[in-house]
């Protein structure tokens, strides 16, 4: 635990206090930070600088509310605050409160009438019209090099949703071919390959004996995929089970891995197989457990939901360390699926979105990685068809539960209404009824999307898929 005493916090006014408080948030020490901020609120005036740093251990240690609350009283009461208005909208869109967060945005552009994250968001809620002023700011940002490049390529992406609205297939094309190319980073096709062929050769079939009694112990869903691929979606419908608790996407499996490899001195990307021994497995297991402790405040549930999806490539090493894992890999149609890759702004993650070259080697890589683990780590893995979740909601979902040992009920058909914070890019769609709107859209785009069916290796592929998902969508739902 962080001692207060570690940066030696005293002053008789905020501006003394939070160099102090700054370093426990930046080492995620939100405790100890609330409780020295609680404590000199006591005898020091508030200031805007206190609350905001109040409201953001609120919303890190789980108190959305509060949080909201704070950051809303920074931003009305106390100076009409532009940047604490954006907080605000952030907050709120994330929780799901579309009405404070349009409210919230559109005080930030009061102040700001060019704020392009603020004019992103309320795109995102309710798409501009093509001709709308804002429309022209959005087209003048891309323009003008006194914006950042992040805030161009959020702007370009922002024109690409207003005209894949009025169905511009072209031109939404344009501007989200634009967004990519002003977006950092490479993606290394071949080292993914090498990856996943070293664990087809490598990885065996899952023993059995590595399972544990674990009577009383968090069991983890790693629920995984290509990005885009439903993921949200279903833990979402899990995160509506009283015994469920979920820490969305987080690096904390990759982390423990990477850490093995730098202690014990690996380079290969499957050599912890041959060294890791059972002690390490455990202490390995238990080091990820006390990371994702960190992200749940009320305590690890009965059944802890990681839904990062590209853990698709560590599922051996998941299963390894925590033996009694389970695993749902979410299968899209590959073409909607790279769609919704090269239309999201991902700016600097995923840089395998950037092309749809790259997104159909990412997306073969994705696919062989599954069908491999499928085979090896037996009834711990679930294939769930995106399609036939929300064309058949209620006996998917109910399959869904069976491989996950947990009891049905109706409101597991209600994931909109799930409580919490969303952070992903589908925080907005998460937000809606189950609904087949995303099925097929690829199709209005299909003369663009030809260099993603070349390196998905053609339509001949993409009809073995489209028989192998029926195929599982069938037998998993008995």
């Amino acid at each position: 635990m962080v001692q207060a005493q570690r940066y030696g916090a005293s002053g008789t006014t905020y501006s003394d206090h939070r160099p102090f408080v700054s370093q426990y948030l930046c080492d995620g020490a939100y405790k100890p930070a609330l409780a020295h901020l609680l404590n000199i609120s006591r005898t020091l005036p508030p200031s805007p600088e206190m609350m905001d740093d109040m409201a953001t251990c609120y919303w890190n240690l789980g108190d959305h509310q509060t949080a909201i609350r704070l950051t809303e009283f920074v931003a009305k009461d106390i100076g009409n605050n532009p940047l604490a208005w954006g907080k605000l909208g952030a907050m709120a869109i994330s929780v799901g409160d579309q009405a404070q967060a349009e409210a919230a945005f559109e005080n930030t552009l009061r102040f700001n009438p060019s704020e392009v994250k603020a004019l992103a968001n309320l795109n995102r809620i309710k798409t501009f019209a093509r001709n709308s002023h804002r429309a022209n700011v959005l087209r003048k940002i891309t323009k003008s090099r006194k914006f950042t490049t992040a805030d161009r390529a959020t702007a370009f992406n922002a024109l690409g949703r207003i005209e894949d609205e009025a169905e511009n297939t072209k031109a939404a094309f344009f501007n989200w071919r634009k967004a990519k190319a002003l977006s950092p980073g490479t993606y290394d096709a071949k080292a993914v390959d090498i990856h996943v062929e070293s664990q087809i050769k490598t990885y065996p079939v899952f023993d059995s004996t590595y399972a544990s009694d674990t009577t009383g112990v968090t069991r983890v869903v790693f629920v995984v995929g290509m990005p885009r691929s439903g993921t949200t979606l279903v833990e979402s419908i899990l995160s509506r089970h009283p015994d469920v608790g979920t820490i969305g996407e987080t690096t904390a499996l990759k982390d423990c891995l990477d850490q093995y490899r730098r202690h014990v001195g690996l380079s290969g990307a499957w050599d912890w197989y041959t060294t890791l021994s059972e002690d390490d497995a455990k202490a390995l297991g238990q080091r990820y457990l006390d990371r994702c402790s960190k992200l749940v405040v009320s305590g690890l549930p009965r059944v802890l939901v990681d839904k990062t999806p590209l853990n698709i490539f560590e599922l051996g090493f998941a299963k390894r360390v925590l033996p009694d894992a389970s695993f749902v890999f979410m299968s899209r149609h590959p073409l909607d699926v790279g769609l919704s890759n090269f239309s999201t702004n991902f700016f600097d993650a995923h840089p395998f979105s950037k092309s749809l070259d790259a997104i159909g080697k990412m997306t073969r890589a994705v696919f062989s990685s599954a069908e491999d683990y499928r085979m090896k780590l037996g009834d711990a893995f679930r294939w769930q068809s995106y399609e036939a979740l929300v064309s058949s909601p209620e006996p998917q979902i109910k399959a869904l539960l069976d491989h996950l040992d947990l009891e049905w009920s109706p409101t597991r058909l209600e994931p909109e209404k799930r409580e919490g914070v969303v952070r992903t890019a589908s925080v907005t769609q998460v937000r809606a009824k189950i609904n087949t709107g995303a099925i097929a859209k690829w199709q209005r785009f299909e003369s663009e999307i030809s260099p993603l069916v070349d390196a998905l290796g053609g339509w001949e592929w993409i009809r073995k898929w489209t028989a192998t998902d029926k195929t599982f969508a069938v037998d998993q739902q008995q």
